[in-house]
């Protein structure tokens, strides 16, 4: 178990310094103006390194998954919110019009991580089965599919950032269940021709709902609710498809609540906020313009 605990922590920081530079260049390419902004992205070198530190991500994801279960990998995966919030802030620290986490968003964002950190001590998941029911799994993935593409339409801009971060967020969490069964079935047989090929279409639609948040706002309004869901949706999957357990008692179910809770109050805290700063900066200008004093046309 230490040794996934290790890995999955290493991943963490890997996955946070890809999520970092990824935010970075996204939202400067959508800024610039024009169409087919994502395949722009391609010729970013910048953007491309974050996707070389995402595949090393990846690679120690897997080895933390061959070492421990599911519901102790991804949750431990979620700990690189709040380092993912301190590079970020320190990234932008030349860069004044960007928005940076206040003293609420730092205390909400170690809010989230004791949470989850509560929460794992108190569940202490146990090792379930090497592999779930294909026709279960291909139902997830389908699922995960269908609110991809929900978040893809949503017509309200002002919410675009939180909700493709959230779908994001459940796309990487069925990714973690893809991955995990990907290295319990036999190597080459149909069913892993079959798991490399839904782990391949969810994870990409997790990465491009990824980009489509971070084009749409501030990091801060999309990283919580990705980095909160992709946990949740593992965690909550992993007894029904993979037979994980979770300790149970009175005690044990008492901090597992009070972990959720605090996690969650944390994540309202933080979109409640980023929320009040995207209003401030759109408003920002009409009322500059409304301060000046008005020209008289002769």
């Amino acid at each position: 178990m230490l040794t996934a605990v290790l890995l999955a922590l290493a991943g963490a920081c890997a996955f946070a310094v890809a999520t970092v530079v990824e935010h970075r260049t996204a939202s400067d390419t959508a800024a610039a103006g024009g169409g087919w902004w994502l395949l722009r992205l391609l010729r970013r070198p910048a953007w491309l390194a974050a996707q070389a530190a995402g595949g090393l991500g990846v690679v120690l994801h897997a080895a933390a998954l061959r070492s421990g279960p599911v519901a102790l990998v991804q949750p431990l995966l979620a700990g690189g919110l709040v380092f993912a919030l301190a590079l970020g802030a320190w990234v932008d620290r030349r860069h004044p019009g960007r928005p940076r986490p206040d003293p609420g968003q730092w205390l909400a964002a170690l809010a989230v991580a004791l949470g989850l950190t509560a929460f794992l001590l108190a569940a202490r998941p146990a090792e379930g089965a090497p592999r779930a029911p294909g026709a279960e799994l291909a139902v997830v993935a389908l699922g995960t599919l269908l609110v991809a593409g929900l978040a893809a339409v949503w017509p309200r801009r002002s919410h675009r950032a939180f909700v493709c971060g959230a779908a994001a967020g459940i796309s990487f969490g069925v990714t973690g269940l893809l991955l995990k069964q990907l290295l319990g079935v036999p190597v080459p047989s149909w069913a892993a021709a079959m798991t490399a090929a839904e782990l391949a279409v969810v994870a990409v639609v997790g990465i491009a709902l990824s980009q489509a948040a971070f084009a749409a706002g501030s990091l801060i309004e999309s990283l919580p609710v990705t980095t909160v869901l992709e946990p949740a949706v593992a965690v909550l999957l992993s007894g029904p498809l993979f037979g994980e357990s979770l300790v149970s008692g009175a005690g044990a179910r008492l901090g597992q609540v009070c972990g959720a809770l605090l996690l969650v109050a944390g994540v309202v805290a933080l979109a409640r906020r980023a929320s009040n700063v995207a209003d401030d900066l759109v408003s920002e200008p009409f009322r500059r313009s409304s301060d000046e004093p008005a020209t008289v046309v002769a």
